[in-house]
Protein backbone atom coordinates (compact mmCIF):
# COMPACT_ATOMS: atom_id res chain seq x y z
CA UNK A 1 0.00 0.00 0.00
CA UNK A 2 0.89 3.29 -1.28
CA UNK A 3 1.65 5.90 1.78
CA UNK A 4 1.15 9.44 0.48
CA UNK A 5 3.00 12.52 1.83
CA UNK A 6 1.14 15.33 3.13
CA UNK A 7 3.34 18.89 2.33
CA UNK A 8 2.40 22.31 2.16
CA UNK A 9 -1.87 21.55 2.42
CA UNK A 10 -1.35 19.13 -0.84
CA UNK A 11 -0.80 15.25 -1.00
CA UNK A 12 1.92 13.59 -2.94
CA UNK A 13 2.54 9.93 -4.24
CA UNK A 14 6.26 10.34 -2.97
CA UNK A 15 8.80 12.07 -1.73
CA UNK A 16 10.29 13.46 -4.62
CA UNK A 17 7.71 13.83 -8.14
CA UNK A 18 6.77 17.37 -7.38
CA UNK A 19 3.18 16.96 -8.39
CA UNK A 20 0.40 16.45 -6.14
CA UNK A 21 -2.17 13.68 -6.74
CA UNK A 22 -4.90 14.42 -4.50
CA UNK A 23 -8.91 15.70 -5.34
CA UNK A 24 -7.70 19.56 -6.70
CA UNK A 25 -5.08 18.07 -9.26
CA UNK A 26 -7.25 15.45 -10.23
CA UNK A 27 -9.81 18.01 -11.29
CA UNK A 28 -6.96 20.06 -13.43
CA UNK A 29 -6.03 16.53 -15.10
CA UNK A 30 -9.66 15.97 -16.39
CA UNK A 31 -9.79 19.55 -17.47
CA UNK A 32 -6.48 19.18 -19.59
CA UNK A 33 -7.86 16.10 -20.44
CA UNK A 34 -10.94 17.66 -22.55
CA UNK A 35 -8.53 20.85 -23.91
CA UNK A 36 -6.09 18.29 -25.50
CA UNK A 37 -9.33 16.69 -26.81
CA UNK A 38 -10.54 19.47 -28.33
CA UNK A 39 -7.09 21.06 -29.69
CA UNK A 40 -6.99 17.42 -31.12
CA UNK A 41 -10.12 17.89 -33.06
CA UNK A 42 -11.53 15.01 -31.04
CA UNK A 43 -8.58 12.78 -31.51
CA UNK A 44 -6.64 10.80 -29.00
CA UNK A 45 -3.39 10.72 -31.00
CA UNK A 46 -1.25 12.79 -33.70
CA UNK A 47 0.39 9.48 -34.29
CA UNK A 48 -0.64 7.99 -37.62
CA UNK A 49 -1.84 4.95 -35.22
CA UNK A 50 -3.97 2.34 -37.03
CA UNK A 51 -5.67 -0.75 -35.41
CA UNK A 52 -6.37 -3.80 -37.54
CA UNK A 53 -9.57 -5.56 -36.51
CA UNK A 54 -7.40 -8.81 -36.68
CA UNK A 55 -4.36 -7.76 -34.49
CA UNK A 56 -3.98 -6.38 -31.12
CA UNK A 57 -1.66 -3.25 -30.90
CA UNK A 58 -0.33 -2.66 -27.63
CA UNK A 59 -0.36 0.80 -25.89
CA UNK A 60 1.80 2.03 -22.83
CA UNK A 61 0.49 5.43 -21.32
CA UNK A 62 3.56 6.47 -18.98
CA UNK A 63 2.67 8.89 -16.74
CA UNK A 64 -1.77 8.11 -17.03
CA UNK A 65 -2.71 9.92 -14.09
CA UNK A 66 -6.67 9.97 -13.37
CA UNK A 67 -6.20 7.52 -16.67
CA UNK A 68 -8.62 9.20 -18.67
CA UNK A 69 -6.70 9.51 -22.17
CA UNK A 70 -5.54 5.35 -21.64
CA UNK A 71 -9.61 4.69 -20.75
CA UNK A 72 -11.03 6.48 -24.05
CA UNK A 73 -8.34 4.53 -26.38
CA UNK A 74 -9.61 1.43 -24.76
CA UNK A 75 -13.11 2.50 -25.95
CA UNK A 76 -11.71 3.70 -29.14
CA UNK A 77 -9.53 0.57 -29.78
CA UNK A 78 -11.44 -2.76 -28.28
CA UNK A 79 -8.91 -4.88 -29.38
CA UNK A 80 -5.94 -3.20 -28.15
CA UNK A 81 -3.71 -4.63 -24.87
CA UNK A 82 -3.51 -0.76 -23.26
CA UNK A 83 -0.90 -0.78 -20.09
CA UNK A 84 -1.30 2.61 -17.83
CA UNK A 85 1.62 3.22 -15.47
CA UNK A 86 2.25 5.60 -13.32
CA UNK A 87 4.09 6.25 -9.76
CA UNK A 88 0.88 6.89 -8.10
CA UNK A 89 -2.30 6.38 -7.35
CA UNK A 90 -5.28 8.80 -7.51
CA UNK A 91 -8.11 7.70 -5.37
CA UNK A 92 -11.17 8.75 -7.14
CA UNK A 93 -9.32 8.64 -10.54
CA UNK A 94 -10.75 6.74 -13.55
CA UNK A 95 -8.20 4.24 -12.82
CA UNK A 96 -10.24 2.47 -10.22
CA UNK A 97 -12.49 1.05 -13.09
CA UNK A 98 -11.81 -2.21 -13.99
CA UNK A 99 -11.45 -2.98 -17.84
CA UNK A 100 -11.00 -5.76 -19.93
CA UNK A 101 -7.90 -4.24 -21.76
CA UNK A 102 -6.25 -1.64 -19.51
CA UNK A 103 -3.99 -2.97 -17.16
CA UNK A 104 -3.10 0.09 -14.92
CA UNK A 105 0.51 -0.87 -13.07
CA UNK A 106 2.53 1.29 -10.82
CA UNK A 107 5.95 1.86 -12.29
CA UNK A 108 8.72 4.40 -12.34
CA UNK A 109 9.54 5.01 -15.74
CA UNK A 110 13.43 6.10 -14.94
CA UNK A 111 13.46 2.53 -13.36
CA UNK A 112 14.30 -0.31 -15.99
CA UNK A 113 11.64 -1.10 -17.90
CA UNK A 114 10.86 -4.65 -17.58
CA UNK A 115 7.87 -5.09 -20.17
CA UNK A 116 8.12 -8.44 -22.59
CA UNK A 117 6.04 -7.72 -25.45
CA UNK A 118 6.79 -4.66 -27.69
CA UNK A 119 4.72 -2.11 -28.23
CA UNK A 120 2.96 -0.17 -30.98
CA UNK A 121 2.63 3.24 -29.55
CA UNK A 122 4.08 5.01 -26.06
CA UNK A 123 2.26 8.06 -25.37
CA UNK A 124 3.75 11.02 -22.26
CA UNK A 125 1.87 14.02 -21.95
CA UNK A 126 2.15 16.77 -19.11
CA UNK A 127 5.63 14.70 -17.55
CA UNK A 128 7.90 18.33 -18.03
CA UNK A 129 10.02 17.77 -14.86
CA UNK A 130 9.45 14.16 -14.11
CA UNK A 131 12.21 12.60 -15.35
CA UNK A 132 16.06 13.40 -14.93
CA UNK A 133 16.94 12.05 -17.85
CA UNK A 134 14.54 11.99 -20.59
CA UNK A 135 17.33 10.82 -23.34
CA UNK A 136 17.14 7.16 -21.27
CA UNK A 137 13.40 7.60 -21.26
CA UNK A 138 13.52 7.94 -25.30
CA UNK A 139 15.74 5.19 -25.42
CA UNK A 140 13.90 2.46 -23.27
CA UNK A 141 10.59 3.72 -25.52
CA UNK A 142 13.01 3.19 -28.30
CA UNK A 143 13.72 -0.56 -27.39
CA UNK A 144 10.24 -1.20 -26.76
CA UNK A 145 8.52 -0.23 -29.35
CA UNK A 146 7.85 -2.55 -32.77
CA UNK A 147 9.62 -1.71 -35.29
CA UNK A 148 7.31 1.05 -37.23
CA UNK A 149 5.74 1.89 -33.97
CA UNK A 150 5.15 4.95 -33.02
CA UNK A 151 5.92 7.49 -29.90
CA UNK A 152 4.17 10.50 -29.01
CA UNK A 153 5.38 13.03 -26.50
CA UNK A 154 2.88 16.46 -25.52
CA UNK A 155 4.05 19.33 -22.89
CA UNK A 156 2.91 22.79 -22.08
CA UNK A 157 4.80 23.62 -18.71
CA UNK A 158 4.67 27.23 -17.60
CA UNK A 159 8.14 26.97 -16.36
CA UNK A 160 9.57 26.25 -20.10
CA UNK A 161 8.25 30.01 -20.81
CA UNK A 162 5.18 28.52 -22.87
CA UNK A 163 2.62 31.58 -21.27
CA UNK A 164 3.43 34.32 -23.69
CA UNK A 165 1.38 38.09 -24.64
CA UNK A 166 0.22 37.72 -28.26
CA UNK A 167 -2.91 38.23 -29.13
CA UNK A 168 -2.28 39.11 -32.57
CA UNK A 169 -0.72 35.96 -33.18
CA UNK A 170 -3.26 34.45 -34.88
CA UNK A 171 -6.40 32.31 -34.09
CA UNK A 172 -4.49 29.07 -32.61
CA UNK A 173 -4.76 26.92 -35.67
CA UNK A 174 -2.39 24.06 -35.60
CA UNK A 175 0.65 24.09 -37.74
CA UNK A 176 3.89 22.17 -37.91
CA UNK A 177 6.86 23.67 -36.62
CA UNK A 178 10.02 23.99 -38.44
CA UNK A 179 11.79 26.80 -36.00
CA UNK A 180 11.69 27.95 -33.31
CA UNK A 181 8.33 28.49 -31.30
CA UNK A 182 8.72 29.04 -27.50
CA UNK A 183 11.42 31.15 -25.96
CA UNK A 184 13.80 28.66 -24.38
CA UNK A 185 13.12 26.24 -27.45
CA UNK A 186 15.99 26.18 -30.34
CA UNK A 187 13.95 23.42 -31.81
CA UNK A 188 16.39 22.16 -34.45
CA UNK A 189 14.60 22.53 -37.61
CA UNK A 190 14.91 20.38 -40.57
CA UNK A 191 14.80 21.05 -44.64
CA UNK A 192 11.69 19.08 -45.21
CA UNK A 193 9.45 18.45 -42.19
CA UNK A 194 7.43 15.72 -43.78
CA UNK A 195 10.19 13.81 -45.28
CA UNK A 196 10.37 10.17 -44.88
CA UNK A 197 14.58 10.17 -44.07
CA UNK A 198 15.08 7.20 -42.38
CA UNK A 199 18.99 7.35 -42.99
CA UNK A 200 21.74 6.94 -40.44
CA UNK A 201 23.19 10.60 -40.82
CA UNK A 202 23.52 12.03 -37.45
CA UNK A 203 22.03 15.40 -36.72
CA UNK A 204 24.06 18.42 -36.70
CA UNK A 205 25.29 19.69 -33.78
CA UNK A 206 23.10 22.48 -32.24
CA UNK A 207 25.03 25.90 -31.04
CA UNK A 208 25.64 26.30 -27.71
CA UNK A 209 23.46 28.33 -26.12
CA UNK A 210 22.61 29.75 -21.79
CA UNK A 211 19.57 28.41 -20.90
CA UNK A 212 17.91 31.51 -18.64
CA UNK A 213 17.68 28.63 -16.07
CA UNK A 214 21.42 28.74 -15.54
CA UNK A 215 20.81 31.11 -12.63
CA UNK A 216 18.33 33.14 -11.09
CA UNK A 217 18.70 36.57 -12.45
CA UNK A 218 18.04 39.30 -9.99
CA UNK A 219 14.33 40.86 -10.65
CA UNK A 220 14.04 44.15 -12.55
CA UNK A 221 10.97 46.28 -12.53
CA UNK A 222 10.22 45.45 -15.84
CA UNK A 223 9.75 41.94 -14.72
CA UNK A 224 6.18 40.55 -14.58
CA UNK A 225 5.33 38.09 -12.33
CA UNK A 226 4.41 35.90 -14.31
CA UNK A 227 7.87 36.14 -15.33
CA UNK A 228 9.42 35.54 -11.97
CA UNK A 229 7.57 32.88 -11.61
CA UNK A 230 8.72 30.52 -14.29
CA UNK A 231 12.19 31.51 -13.46
CA UNK A 232 12.10 30.45 -9.92
CA UNK A 233 10.53 27.13 -11.09
CA UNK A 234 13.25 26.58 -14.07
CA UNK A 235 15.46 27.17 -11.69
CA UNK A 236 14.78 25.56 -8.92
CA UNK A 237 14.20 22.33 -11.39
CA UNK A 238 17.53 22.60 -12.30
CA UNK A 239 18.98 22.48 -8.78
CA UNK A 240 16.97 19.29 -8.51
CA UNK A 241 18.36 17.88 -11.48
CA UNK A 242 14.79 17.47 -13.09
CA UNK A 243 15.13 20.36 -15.64
CA UNK A 244 11.76 21.87 -16.93
CA UNK A 245 13.03 23.86 -19.85
CA UNK A 246 10.81 21.56 -22.25
CA UNK A 247 14.35 20.24 -24.23
CA UNK A 248 12.97 17.04 -24.54
CA UNK A 249 10.44 18.35 -27.20
CA UNK A 250 13.67 18.94 -29.37
CA UNK A 251 13.89 16.73 -32.39
CA UNK A 252 17.34 15.63 -32.04
CA UNK A 253 15.96 14.58 -28.87
CA UNK A 254 14.11 12.03 -30.50
CA UNK A 255 16.60 11.59 -33.45
CA UNK A 256 19.11 10.56 -30.76
CA UNK A 257 17.06 8.12 -29.55
CA UNK A 258 17.11 6.53 -33.04
CA UNK A 259 13.53 7.70 -33.57
CA UNK A 260 12.59 9.07 -37.75
CA UNK A 261 9.69 10.90 -39.09
CA UNK A 262 9.87 13.83 -36.28
CA UNK A 263 6.78 16.03 -36.19
CA UNK A 264 6.46 18.55 -34.24
CA UNK A 265 2.61 20.14 -34.26
CA UNK A 266 1.97 23.46 -32.14
CA UNK A 267 -0.90 25.30 -31.16
CA UNK A 268 -1.26 28.45 -29.76
CA UNK A 269 -4.67 29.02 -27.35
CA UNK A 270 -5.98 31.61 -25.22
CA UNK A 271 -6.11 31.85 -21.36
CA UNK A 272 -8.96 33.65 -20.63
CA UNK A 273 -12.49 35.05 -21.86
CA UNK A 274 -10.73 37.44 -24.30
CA UNK A 275 -11.13 35.97 -28.05
CA UNK A 276 -14.48 37.27 -30.00
CA UNK A 277 -14.78 34.29 -31.14
CA UNK A 278 -17.02 31.46 -29.06
CA UNK A 279 -15.00 28.27 -29.75
CA UNK A 280 -11.89 30.02 -28.72
CA UNK A 281 -13.57 32.03 -25.26
CA UNK A 282 -14.37 28.69 -24.42
CA UNK A 283 -11.10 27.06 -24.79
CA UNK A 284 -9.59 30.10 -23.17
CA UNK A 285 -12.19 29.75 -20.13
CA UNK A 286 -10.94 26.07 -19.47
CA UNK A 287 -7.24 26.69 -20.14
CA UNK A 288 -7.56 29.28 -17.36
CA UNK A 289 -8.95 27.40 -14.79
CA UNK A 290 -6.38 24.68 -15.35
CA UNK A 291 -3.33 27.30 -15.52
CA UNK A 292 -5.01 29.01 -11.98
CA UNK A 293 -5.69 25.21 -10.45
CA UNK A 294 -1.88 24.42 -11.39
CA UNK A 295 -0.33 27.83 -9.99
CA UNK A 296 0.32 26.48 -6.76
CA UNK A 297 0.37 22.93 -7.71
CA UNK A 298 3.61 23.79 -10.00
CA UNK A 299 5.43 25.59 -7.78
CA UNK A 300 4.99 24.65 -3.85
CA UNK A 301 6.88 21.33 -3.70
CA UNK A 302 10.01 22.99 -5.95
CA UNK A 303 10.10 26.46 -4.20
CA UNK A 304 9.53 25.61 -0.51
CA UNK A 305 12.15 22.68 -1.32
CA UNK A 306 14.82 24.50 -2.62
CA UNK A 307 15.32 25.78 0.54
CA UNK A 308 14.82 29.43 -0.94
CA UNK A 309 10.99 30.31 -0.68
CA UNK A 310 9.34 30.03 2.67
CA UNK A 311 5.47 28.56 2.38
CA UNK A 312 4.38 31.75 2.43
CA UNK A 313 6.93 33.46 0.05
CA UNK A 314 6.11 30.44 -2.64
CA UNK A 315 1.83 31.32 -1.94
CA UNK A 316 2.25 35.13 -2.21
CA UNK A 317 3.80 34.87 -5.60
CA UNK A 318 1.72 32.64 -6.79
CA UNK A 319 -1.13 34.66 -5.61
CA UNK A 320 0.56 37.65 -7.67
CA UNK A 321 0.37 35.41 -10.56
CA UNK A 322 -3.15 34.72 -10.76
CA UNK A 323 -4.28 38.58 -10.34
CA UNK A 324 -1.82 39.47 -13.15
CA UNK A 325 -3.37 36.34 -15.38
CA UNK A 326 -6.90 37.17 -14.84
CA UNK A 327 -6.27 41.20 -15.24
CA UNK A 328 -4.68 40.25 -18.92
CA UNK A 329 -5.90 40.03 -22.64
CA UNK A 330 -3.92 38.59 -24.98
CA UNK A 331 -2.82 36.02 -23.03
CA UNK A 332 -2.03 32.35 -24.61
CA UNK A 333 -0.35 29.25 -24.08
CA UNK A 334 1.61 27.09 -26.53
CA UNK A 335 1.17 23.86 -26.42
CA UNK A 336 3.26 21.46 -28.26
CA UNK A 337 2.82 17.63 -29.70
CA UNK A 338 6.06 15.40 -30.85
CA UNK A 339 5.73 12.37 -32.51
CA UNK A 340 8.45 10.31 -33.70
CA UNK A 341 8.86 6.53 -35.50
CA UNK A 342 10.71 3.60 -34.96
CA UNK A 343 12.54 2.71 -38.29
CA UNK A 344 11.41 -0.87 -39.56
CA UNK A 345 14.68 -3.03 -40.24
CA UNK A 346 15.74 -3.74 -44.28
CA UNK A 347 15.43 -7.34 -43.20
CA UNK A 348 12.14 -7.06 -42.25
CA UNK A 349 10.67 -4.80 -44.89
CA UNK A 350 12.67 -7.62 -47.12
CA UNK A 351 10.47 -10.46 -45.68
CA UNK A 352 7.30 -8.92 -46.00
CA UNK A 353 8.01 -7.37 -49.70
CA UNK A 354 8.57 -11.02 -50.81
CA UNK A 355 5.86 -12.07 -48.75
CA UNK A 356 3.50 -9.85 -50.79
CA UNK A 357 5.36 -11.18 -54.08
CA UNK A 358 4.68 -15.06 -53.25
CA UNK A 359 1.05 -14.18 -52.63
CA UNK A 360 0.55 -12.10 -55.60
CA UNK A 361 2.64 -15.07 -57.82
CA UNK A 362 -0.30 -17.77 -55.90
CA UNK A 363 -2.93 -15.14 -56.77
CA UNK A 364 -2.29 -15.39 -60.78
CA UNK A 365 -1.54 -18.84 -60.73
CA UNK A 366 -4.45 -19.44 -59.24
CA UNK A 367 -6.32 -17.18 -62.06
CA UNK A 368 -4.23 -18.74 -64.55
CA UNK A 369 -3.16 -15.16 -65.71
CA UNK A 370 -0.03 -13.47 -66.03
CA UNK A 371 0.96 -10.21 -64.09
CA UNK A 372 0.95 -7.57 -66.33
CA UNK A 373 -1.80 -8.93 -68.42
CA UNK A 374 -4.27 -6.81 -69.05
CA UNK A 375 -5.83 -7.05 -65.75
CA UNK A 376 -5.82 -4.75 -63.48
CA UNK A 377 -4.26 -6.60 -60.58
CA UNK A 378 -1.15 -7.12 -62.71
CA UNK A 379 0.59 -4.14 -62.08
CA UNK A 380 4.29 -4.73 -61.28
CA UNK A 381 5.30 -5.84 -57.46
CA UNK A 382 7.03 -3.21 -55.39
CA UNK A 383 10.34 -3.83 -54.43
CA UNK A 384 11.41 -1.03 -52.71
CA UNK A 385 13.30 -2.56 -49.74
CA UNK A 386 13.65 0.37 -47.61
CA UNK A 387 17.06 1.02 -47.94
CA UNK A 388 16.60 3.80 -45.91
CA UNK A 389 15.34 2.32 -43.21
CA UNK A 390 18.71 -0.43 -43.35
CA UNK A 391 20.38 1.43 -40.95
CA UNK A 392 18.21 0.32 -37.64
CA UNK A 393 19.57 -3.48 -35.78
CA UNK A 394 16.05 -4.37 -35.04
Amino acid sequence: MLEPVHENGRRYCDSTYFMPNDETELTRLNILHQIYLILLDGHLTTAPFRSNPQSSPRILDIGTGPGDWAIEMSAEFPNAEIIASDIGIFDSGLGQLELPNVDFQLADAQSEWTYHEPFDLVHMRGLSGAFADWGRIYQQAFAHLKPGGFIEVADADPAGDTICFCRESGNGDEVEVEVEGMRDLDLDSDEDDDDDDDSDSEPEPEPEHESKSESQPTPTPTQTNLQKYTTALRTAAKEAGYPRDLEHLRKTALTAAGFVDIKVIERNIPIGLWPADIGEKTLGKMTLIALLEGLEAYALRPLTGSGKWSLDEARALCELVKEEVLAAEGLRVKVRVVTGRKPVSFAQKRKDVLARARARARFFREKGTVPGDGDGDGEGVDWDFGEKDHHDPS
